[in-house]
């Protein structure tokens, strides 16, 4: 069977390789990678006659733990896994199996894709003429609701963190200058002074759990200073991002590479560069979906219904498990 696996999987795990080092895509990009991952896996079972049905599930499985791991602060590549898998369990055979798993795959991603378009224009309405809006890294959607807002008519300015440390408030304050809608960027510590000068804070968002909202480092603290000015505070995403549980829990925080912060610290000096952070879904005014604004109580029983696969659960839990186990 090992043999097996291996040669089905290679041309898929090479694409998952591909996928994990990529440090800069937004959750749309990622997915479209995602879908060449389960392209890959249905040609090369196709090509391998030898392939049970048994066999086919459980190369399938092993896959969407792989490739829900490579990304893990992704949570729509965790849906989109979970959907695939059970489309497959659907099948009757092999190869069917893997024709269900790349649909499905192709079909979620396509979904996402116009939910989070619609979830943009949704966003687009709470701009007024003049409105000037913050936002924190990097999110497509939150890109395309003020394009669409400029597009409507409405006379807008952004503020945009640098987002720190690999400073994608660039590539977003670019993409507004390039679409003639004014810009200011700043640094990540001048979000709390930056209050005095906007009217609403949109942010993107990578994970809605019933509880948390999980997203760029500095959320938080926008969040809380903008409570402090009396100022709505929304997340818009796709219902995608929505999930029943924080399955990566301090994985998807922990510390990455130390040499963005500082390349030769001296000696004695330990380096925390996290990516991401959970803040409470009572700090929101809202959470924008394709569907409309929910509150946050709504936005926390949408979550509790997006439930994943068992048997993915509990393959990402043994991989995790085995990580923690290895010396060093």
């Amino acid at each position: 069977m090992k043999s097996i696996d291996n040669r089905a999987r290679s041309a898929a795990d090479e694409a998952i390789n591909q996928l994990a080092s990529d440090r800069t895509s937004g959750a749309a990009e990622i997915l479209r990678q995602a879908g060449a991952v389960f392209t890959e896996l249905n040609t090369s079972l196709s090509q391998h006659k030898d392939v049970t049905f048994e066999q086919a599930l459980e190369i399938i499985l092993e896959t969407c733990i792989a490739l829900a791991s490579a990304q893990p602060a992704m949570t729509p590549l965790l849906r989109l896994a979970s959907a695939a898998l059970i489309a497959a369990r659907t099948a009757t055979k092999a190869r069917e199996a893997s024709v269900r798993a790349e649909q499905t795959a192709l079909d979620f991603i396509t979904k996402a894709a116009r939910s989070a378009h619609d979830a943009a224009l949704v966003s687009a309405t709470l701009f007024r003429d003049g409105s000037t809006a913050l936002t924190h890294s990097r999110s497509s959607t939150v890109l395309t609701a003020f394009i669409e807002a400029k597009r409507a008519g409405r006379n807008i300015s952004v503020v945009a963190t640098e987002s720190r440390p690999l400073l994608e408030g660039r590539a977003v304050a670019e993409a507004l200058a390039g679409k003639d809608i004014p810009v200011t960027l700043i640094a990540d510590a001048a979000a709390g002074r930056a209050m005095e000068e906007v009217d609403l804070i949109l942010l993107g968002a990578d994970e809605i759990t019933p509880s948390i909202h999980v997203n760029k480092i500095g959320t938080r603290m926008i969040a809380l200073a903008a409570r402090e000015r009396g100022l709505p505070v929304y997340a818009i995403c796709d219902s995608s991002k929505f999930i029943c549980e924080d399955y990566f829990r301090g994985a998807i925080r922990q510390s990455r590479n130390a040499d963005e912060l500082w390349v030769s610290p001296p000696r004695g000096v330990s380096i925390a560069n996290c990516y991401f952070e959970t803040t409470p879904l009572s700090c929101f005014t809202g959470i924008i979906i394709e569907d409309g604004m929910l509150a946050a109580a709504e936005a926390a029983r949408r979550a509790e219904r997006s439930t994943i696969d068992a048997a993915l659960v509990r393959g990402l839990e043994e991989k995790a498990n085995d990580i923690k186990e290895r010396p060093g």
